[in-house]
């Protein structure tokens, strides 16, 4: 291990919300819906041994969001990866929404997925907003919905530090 990691006694209770109207709207006329980048985070995540986890497949709109958030806290959520809605167009309101309810924001997780974007994607790295931080006990993570952002997030930044954020901000022991 590596100065100041921690490995959790107990994994966090954890939902997956992807944020797509297109998708939202699919599911609503009872259509199939796919969701390569939902179904990459449950997979890592799993590897990882999170078993609780709770998918949820909303639309761009912010009192959704917040119905997610307040339902999390009822529930006692440790961690919720929010997919999508962090684009620059009008309809995309994740990081506005959420950001509000930040009682410690991590604003190094942007920078750090910034530069490993930039590795990726070259300067359209610019339009990939994201952000981190803790609403109460929950760990929260806002990621761009493409399965390329997922992967970069997870992967190199959100497994390799959930379990010592969670256990340093006294969430899980």
């Amino acid at each position: 291990m590596r100065p100041h990691e921690y490995k959790l006694k107990k994994k966090p209770r954890t939902y997956i919300v992807t944020v797509s109207t297109s998708r939202y709207e699919k599911l609503k006329k009872g259509e199939e819906v796919d969701d390569p980048s939902g179904d990459l985070a449950e997979h890592l995540l799993r590897k990882e041994g999170i078993k609780e986890i709770k998918r949820i497949l909303i639309k761009d709109d912010s009192s959704m969001i917040k119905k997610v958030i307040r339902d999390a806290q009822e529930r006692g959520v440790n961690l919720i990866i929010f997919i999508g809605g962090t684009g620059v167009s009008q309809d995309d309101v994740t990081i506005e929404t959420i950001k509000p309810f930040f009682k410690k924001e991590l604003t190094a997780f942007q920078v750090l997925f910034t530069l490993y974007s930039m590795e990726e994607v070259g300067s359209r790295a610019i339009s990939s907003r994201s952000t981190a931080g803790f609403i109460d006990d929950i760990l929260v993570f806002a990621l761009p919905g493409s399965k390329n952002a997922v992967e970069t997030a997870l992967s190199r930044i959100i497994l390799k530090e959930y379990e010592h954020l969670l256990y340093i901000a006294g969430i899980l022991e």
